[in-house]
């Protein structure tokens, strides 16, 4: 009787220690449940085991230990040390303030030197702007003026027709031959129309272009300097106008006629020739 109540307080004693130790496993587990399964889970202890892993641990959020901020250790040293509060002490040494030395001078000067520097740059671009704000007096341009010759015609009373050469002021360009030309096309002007000279070139004749290659000067006028009203006299005086006045320039030997573009070989219904380049000699 005696062994069987001791065999069943062993037994009971035994079963009692299970649930303890049941417990404290449970305990730990509830403790540690999310350690055990983000361990589980990183380590695949599951997928090594028995081939795959358990749904609530594959879908188990693995928490990110927080790094531990790097302690930071500040020994400052001088004569007299003073006590910092006990939320900034980060070590077990003693942590100490350096005494405010009066250095405020050096500081001022710097704060000033560095508002004189600021003022000066702000200062600079008003500077600039007055200077570029300065309207310069526009240059007065002059002109070069060169005396060029023109040649009309007086008719005396007899009627016979000579040659007259006027000078005029003409203001520099890159094209004198046209300007030239162009002048002589407007005839005389009323000085000159006083003394008696004239131009027997058709009214409305007009120079088209102009070009001068190996000596001869190429122009070329409209279908009006075709119809001459005083006839074969008329015809040789419009001519020999254009002919001297274009050959004062020392490039040009002699002149082409063309009428709209085209070289023809008769002008007028009289047949006055200039299908061939005219100089001086021709007339």
């Amino acid at each position: 009787m005696a062994k069987k109540e001791k065999k069943t307080n062993q037994t009971g004693l035994a079963l009692a220690c299970w649930i303890l130790g049941f417990l404290i496993l449970l305990i730990v587990f509830l403790v540690k449940q999310d350690e055990i399964y983000s361990n589980l889970k990183t380590t695949r202890f599951f997928e090594r085991i028995f081939g795959s892993t358990p749904e609530f641990i594959a879908n188990h959020k693995v928490k990110e230990e927080p790094k531990e901020e790097e302690e930071t250790i500040i020994t400052l040293k001088t004569e007299e040390p003073v006590k910092t509060p006990a939320q900034n002490v980060v070590s077990s040494e003693p942590v100490y303030v350096p005494k405010e030395e009066p250095k405020v001078q050096p500081k001022t000067e710097d704060k000033e030197a560095s508002s004189k520097a600021e003022t000066q740059a702000q200062t600079k671009p008003q500077e600039t702007t007055k200077t570029e704000t300065k309207v310069e007096q526009p240059k007065p341009i002059t002109k070069t003026v060169v005396n060029q010759k023109l040649y009309f015609v007086y008719i005396g009373e007899d009627g016979v027709v000579s040659r007259k050469v006027i000078t005029r002021e003409v203001e520099k360009n890159d094209s004198p031959l046209v300007t030239n030309i162009n002048l002589l096309l407007k005839g005389p002007n009323s000085a000159e129309e006083g003394k008696g000279y004239k131009t027997l070139i058709p009214p409305g004749t007009k120079l088209i272009s102009a070009y001068v290659r190996d000596g001869v000067a190429f122009l070329n006028f409209n279908e009006e300097f075709e119809f001459n009203r005083i006839g074969v006299d008329g015809y040789l005086a419009q001519l020999m106008q254009i002919v001297y006045t274009a050959t004062e320039f020392s490039t040009v030997k002699s002149v082409q006629f063309l009428i709209d573009g085209q070289k023809k070989e008769y002008l007028g219904s009289e047949g006055v020739w200039i299908g061939s380049p005219l100089s001086r000699t021709s007339f």
